[in-house]
């Protein structure tokens, strides 16, 4: 015997769903806002970016700043933080550019010719031939160096002067004036428990960002170096560029230098050097699992614990957005978050009176 259909059923009764005129204008406002925000996004991105990236170099350099002011005044405190870190990061730039520049179109020649070879190593029936691996680093190769940027010239220069001017006076505008906007900010809250209570949340996680980001920072150098001397060591091409990719990768925690280790293994595997891949495979494994138990230590005394996926995915955001810059500046960013949420779950926000 048939089932009775719905309207057979005595409980069931039909309704006419009726959308009111402010539902529809509150729909149509809702999509205009959309399209609206996502246009002025687009067409506002690169101020947004300097002014994200401003807030990001204030957060990290102001430890240094607090550090100086023991000693000097704040403002020639600021003044000499903004020389240091700009001299320094423009002199090694300008000093190894040109060497970068050659090993990476080195790199980018070398690394699909060794997976190629290994390729036909295991023959027409081998596993990597069914999985097509020389096509597959010629294609991450290709990707990737589409994200560098090529050898500075005067003309790119002063394209970009405008960009580090404005990114500058902007930093120094945070350094200055940066704990008054957020000041005022906490006191528009009317709730005095809820006030301290965000004061309190903003300021720890600031504090646990710059110390995540000054230990991931103090990791990745100490790994690269290790990974560039190894591989100067094996006599590998580009040890310079293979440090700095592995010195990079060690910012994921857990699994960095184990992906970053596999452009200086794939050469020298490729290279017939089958003791070096070993003994560089094996101090590469031992330099994870080290600092793996650094951070997990730390973490134990009061680290930020930020997973692997926060870094990857913040870092293809800002890759696709702003190139590398962005990159390194979305993964501050969300460390950053990361912390907010971490601090929040610990001391939650107090309950308002909902009859105040």
């Amino acid at each position: 015997m048939p089932r009775p259909g719905l309207a057979a059923r005595p409980e069931w009764t039909a309704r006419r769903v009726r959308a009111s005129g402010s539902s529809v204008l509150l729909a149509v406002a809702t999509i205009v806002g959309v399209i609206v925000a996502r246009n002025v996004f687009l067409a506002a991105r690169q101020p947004i970016g300097w002014v994200v990236a401003a807030a990001v170099t204030a957060l990290v350099l102001w430890p240094i700043i607090d550090r100086l002011d023991r000693w000097v005044p704040r403002a020639l405190g600021i003044i000499l933080t903004l020389l240091l870190s700009a001299g320094a990061v423009i002199g090694l730039w300008f000093a190894v550019s040109h060497e970068l520049q050659g090993q990476l179109a080195q790199l980018q020649e070398r690394l699909p010719a060794a997976a190629a070879e290994l390729e036909q190593r295991g023959g027409r029936d081998g596993v990597l031939t069914q999985l097509r691996f020389g096509s597959l680093v010629d294609d991450l190769v290709h990707q990737t160096s589409q994200h560098v940027a090529p050898e500075p010239t005067l003309k790119d220069a002063a394209g970009t002067a405008p960009a580090f001017l404005v990114s500058g006076i902007l930093v120094v505008f945070f350094l200055i004036w940066g704990p008054s906007m957020l000041d005022g900010a906490q006191k528009q809250i009317r709730d005095p428990e809820l006030q301290a209570h965000v004061g309190d949340v903003a300021a720890r996680a600031a504090w646990l960002t710059q110390r995540y980001v000054i230990t991931a920072g103090a990791l990745g150098i100490a790994a690269g170096v290790i990974g560039g001397m190894l591989a100067w060591w094996a006599g590998l091409p580009t040890p310079l560029v293979l440090g700095i990719v592995l010195g990079v990768a060690s910012v994921i925690p857990y699994v960095g230098i184990l992906f970053g280790a596999i452009p200086i293994l794939l050469l020298a595997v490729a290279s017939q050097s089958n003791v070096e891949a070993v003994a560089i495979a094996v101090a590469l494994i031992g330099v994870q699992a080290v600092c793996t138990t650094t951070l997990r230590r730390l973490s134990q005394r009061g680290l930020l614990r930020a997973g692997p996926a926060v870094i990857v995915v913040a870092a293809l955001v800002g890759s696709d957005l702003y190139g590398l810059g962005g990159a390194l500046v979305m993964v501050v960013v969300g460390i950053l978050a990361v912390a907010v949420i971490e601090c929040e779950v610990e001391s939650p926000a107090p309950a308002t009176d909902a009859s105040a």
